[in-house]
């Protein structure tokens, strides 16, 4: 007891040291420009930029400091026997006389030993070069302060080879040695030794949730510690059970990852500029979560660790998706492109596509590719034919080409390159000789009726815009992407020329234009005018070789920028085929799945464009604009939780959005916890994303009573042993049983017992902990809130509905969800109310939902049914139950 009296003293000393130091530290100066003797002012304004984010992080690091000076006082041996002191630090190493400071962030100090167990130890570089530490004893803090005056709540202290000790309070530690022995009498004595023994619990105590908010430990385990601190180079996949630190795992990475002043010098070198994105490393970033609520929930956690975050940082892919399909890749329908639709209707792809998307998209991009190069094929043919020997020899060069790429786009490309110079000089020759033909055409028959234009454009004001099919017309226009006037003489001038264009075609095809189109409603409109055309034969040829010329000489962007046309294709002969769609709804409509597909083919085909050095060398001026925007999508690091309820699709969209400078990719996830039905289901399907991806699996749990813990491994999907998950070592509590409510249809019935239990919950605790209740619909959010605010207004405690997931309300009301926003979520109390009736409406996923429900709770589980008999999946864990607690 001496022993932790004179370290408790010493620590809690220190800790008001580190933080005196900080907010010292914080109202000095920080770099700037001034302080130089001398500036380069052509990259002034780059420096300043650099000299403002150090700033920034050297700002952060110290407020934190204020608020956690210090997370562990370790205890070290080196190789030699000698033994030195060491405060880690959450972040940042101050100079202050006399203490031995180490960032736990910092890879190459001895921060890195606050992981290892007690009697453990690893080499360590320092400047003189490598030495062995050993850790002999061990302290960890959550430090709090109360008007300057500091506390650890709780602290552990370790040893070797013994239990550990959870010391509720430092400061109450040292409270009863502040009186002399006359001082106190023998009943004060007695009580200062009950609270003494009472502060002081052997094993480890974890402390209960009274908010709603993501539980992030100061230290990480031993393996989690390895995990944070691989290179920033890395692509990881960690999986593991609910509460068993993936998410402060990730947390802790990132953290450490965007201070630049903590990466290793090889990692500096990766991000010391900024990547196409223009983003400087800090804020080149990106997370992925499935639910607005998790979203939310996250971003909390990262500001609580001092990670700047807005909602641009952290996203659903559901909302991410959409954005870029609109507004950086030609998908969906925009006010000034024709495009895409999402429906949310259901019936477009057959039942078994969502389980089988990297079959189905594989079998997309060999279809796309191949047709990519056929079209090409037939376009060098037409130029082969034609009787201009300059643009007949281009034909036949691009026709040998085409065979020798032997199936291999970008081996196409890279020898087209070579030729869009001569192949763009000829076609914009062929365009002006067409254009002042047609120009011709329609001054003479303005001359003969100087009222044509007016009364064209009054007509052309009224038709509909161009339907959707024309999107797939093989033969689309050849003129350059400019826009087309939509009101007035201008836009009558375009529609006479578009319309005696497709009449020319249409004369050397025999393909007339269809009768609804745009171009056939004008031609229809001439002709009730008796305009008398001329034959047109001619330039028809002409347009017919210069649509094939502006095929070749734009393949280098339309191999990336014109999958969504060949995607509608694969689709329509697909459906005739039967395979992977059970119906089409509209041509334009797609199912958001269909939408990751088409994003996935986009993103893989830019960069394997932009990942050809030869081939953009050789491109030069001619690179094509998508690959631009493609790669100010892309970012430093890409993050996913909870990984498994996302497609394989979905997740190879987010490894696209790396940047190839760092392929830094981070994902986490728990396979018996996926909830939607295209969700990632095994490793193969991980290793898709990359071959060489490294998979880490964690297995201890920090969030559950050991009663709990035992419930949810029986829980487990199909008995998998190899994911259950175990307690760590020497934790000591034991928490109490599920419980388990029957016949509760009546929703009055349900708000009772329901109320029984939270007043039990208060019964077991000094405050109100969090508390959910989730639902299977979200028609019975609003209800269920209502009854069960009746049912509790005796105790003053308030149910609040949170529709959507929104986590709404003060922070001791009881919050009901819908249960499919409750993933990664963490609450000291769940119930989870009729569960039978969730087995009726969801036989696929109903164990995993009610696995998740149950992890969500760390210490009481409340489950019901409407009628009198558990589903049949759940008959093996009926004798965990009780009635109460």
């Amino acid at each position: 007891m001496d022993n932790l009296k004179s370290l408790a003293n010493e620590a809690l000393i220190t800790i008001e040291t580190i933080a005196d130091s900080a907010k010292k530290r914080l109202g000095e100066r920080g770099l700037s420009l001034d302080a130089m003797a001398s500036i380069n002012h052509a990259t002034a304004d780059t420096l300043a930029k650099s000299m403002q984010d150090r700033n920034l992080e050297r700002t952060g690091n110290l407020r934190q400091l204020c608020r956690k000076p210090a997370i562990a006082r370790l205890e070290v041996a080196d190789e030699d026997d000698n033994v030195e002191t060491i405060y880690i630090t959450p972040n940042a190493e101050l100079s202050i006389p006399g203490i031995k400071l180490c960032s736990y962030l910092n890879n190459r100090g001895k921060g890195r030993l606050a992981s290892l167990p007690v009697g453990e130890g690893t080499d360590i570089t320092l400047p003189a070069g490598r030495r062995y530490f050993e850790v002999r004893q061990k302290l960890t803090f959550e430090p709090t302060t109360d008007q300057d005056v500091w506390d650890s709540r709780p602290a552990v202290h370790f040893l070797e080879k013994q239990p550990p000790q959870t010391i509720k309070s430092l400061r109450e530690l040292l409270r009863a040695d502040g009186f002399a022995e006359d001082e106190i009498d023998e009943l004060e004595r007695q009580l200062a030794e009950a609270d003494a023994a009472d502060n002081i619990v052997k094993g480890l105590q974890r402390s209960v949730l009274t908010a709603m908010q993501m539980r992030v430990q100061p230290l990480l385990d031993q393996y989690q510690d390895e995990i944070f601190r691989l290179p920033l180079d890395s692509r990881l996949a960690i999986l593991g059970p609910p509460g068993s630190g993936k998410t402060t795992t990730l947390i802790k990475r990132l953290r450490q990852k965007l201070d630049f002043a903590h990466l290793d010098p090889e990692e500096q070198d990766l991000v010391e500029e900024p990547g196409a994105s223009g983003l400087d490393h800090a804020h080149s970033w990106l997370m992925f979560t499935p639910t607005t609520l998790l979203k939310e929930y996250v971003k909390a956690a990262f500001n609580r660790e001092d990670v700047p975050v807005t909602d641009e940082r952290i996203q659903t892919w559901e909302d991410y998706r959409h954005v870029i399909a609109r507004r950086s890749l030609p998908i969906l329908r925009s006010g000034k492109r024709k495009g895409m639709v999402i429906k949310p209707e259901p019936g477009i792809l057959k039942t078994e596509t969502p389980a089988h998307q990297i079959e189905w998209f594989e079998a997309f991009t060999a279809f796309q590719q191949a047709l990519f190069l056929d079209e090409l094929g037939e376009a060098a043919g037409r130029l082969d034919a034609v009787n201009d020997p300059k643009v007949a020899a281009i034909g036949t060069q691009i026709g040998a080409a085409i065979e020798r790429s032997q199936g291999r786009p970008a081996r196409l490309l890279f020898e087209l390159a070579g030729l869009l110079e001569d192949l763009q000089k000829l076609l914009a020759t062929s365009r002006d000789e067409t254009r002042q033909r047609l120009r011709s055409m329609l001054s003479l028959e303005v001359r003969k009726d100087k009222g044509l234009l007016e009364a064209l454009a009054r007509f052309v004001a009224t038709l509909t815009p161009e339907n959707e099919d024309e999107l797939d017309d093989p033969d689309g226009d050849d003129e350059d992407d400019e826009p087309v006037p939509q009101q007035g003489l201008r836009a009558a001038e375009a529609a006479f020329y578009k319309a005696l264009r497709a009449k020319a075609v249409a004369e050397v095809t025999k393909r007339a234009p269809a009768k609804t189109s745009r171009n056939a409603q004008v031609l229809s409109w001439l002709d009730d005018r008796k305009l008398v055309l001329p034959a047109l034969g001619g330039v028809g040829a002409n347009i017919v070789m210069q649509r094939a010329m502006t095929q070749l000489s734009k393949a280098p962007t339309n191999f990336v920028a014109k999958i969504p046309a060949r995607y509608r294709r694969f689709r329509r002969e697909s459906l005739a085929e039967g395979n992977w769609y059970s119906a089409l709804l509209g041509p334009a409509d797609v199912d958001a799945l269909e939408l990751d597909i088409v994003i996935l083919a986009m993103l893989r085909a830019a960069r394997q464009i932009s990942g050809d050095a030869q081939l953009l060398r050789r491109l030069g001026d001619r690179s094509p604009a998508i690959l631009e925007d493609v790669a100010g999508l892309q970012r430093n690091q890409i993050l996913v939780d909870e990984a498994t309820d996302f497609s394989p699709v979905q997740l190879a969209c987010m490894t696209a959005l790396v940047d190839p400078r760092t392929d830094s990719f981070f994902a986490i996830g728990d396979f018996n916890q996926r909830l939607t039905k295209w969700g990632t289901r095994s490793k193969d399907e991980l290793k898709w994303l990359f071959p060489d991806i490294d998979i880490r699996e964690v297995s201890i749990v920090y969030r559950q009573s050991r009663k709990l813990n035992e419930f949810a491994n029986q829980l487990v999907i199909a008995g998998d042993a190899e994911s259950q998950s175990t307690l760590p070592e020497f934790m000591e509590n034991e928490g109490v049983s599920p419980v388990l409510g029957m016949d509760l249809a009546d929703i009055g019935l349900l708000a009772r017992w329901l109320a029984a239990r939270v007043r039990e919950i208060e019964r077991f605790s000094e405050l109100l902990p969090s508390i959910a209740v989730l639902v299977n619909r979200e028609d019975q959010l609003q209800p269920l809130a209502d009854a069960l605010n009746e049912a509790l207004e005796d105790q003053a405690i308030r149910a609040v509905a949170c529709p959507k997931g929104q986590a709404i309300g003060p922070e001791n009301d009881v919050r009901i969800f819908e249960v499919q926003h409750i993933k990664g979520l963490e609450f000291e109390a769940i119930f989870f109310v009729d569960i039978d009736e969730l087995a009726r409406q969801e036989p696929e996923l109903f164990e995993r939902y009610i696995y998740v429900g149950a992890t969500r709770a760390a210490t009481f589980l409340g489950l019901t049914c409407s009628g009198n008999a558990l589903p049949g999946s759940m008959e093996p864990v009926s004798q965990l139950f009780h009635e109460n607690w």
